[in-house]
């Protein structure tokens, strides 16, 4: 498990890994124009997995300010 980042490094990181999705995105539709279809499919596999990403980490945060800490019901 990693560091947990605070609400700004998140929505920073959020935006980092969205940008680079829409550049994989418009790397992969030049590579096929050229005719390197490996190469395409290869970015817009990378693309869909980093959106995939992104969907699971914003669903995860959802949930978690869904539910209460343990602590706060033992108290």
């Amino acid at each position: 498990m990693g560091k947990k980042m605070n609400a700004y490094q998140d929505k920073e990181a959020s935006m980092d890994d969205y940008s680079h999705e829409k550049k994989l995105a418009h790397d992969g539709r030049f590579k096929l124009e050229q005719g390197d279809i490996a190469a395409a499919k290869n970015d817009f596999d990378h693309a869909h997995a980093l959106k995939r990403d992104a969907h699971f980490d914003a669903v995860s945060r959802r949930d978690s300010k869904k539910t209460p800490s343990i602590s706060k019901h033992m108290s």
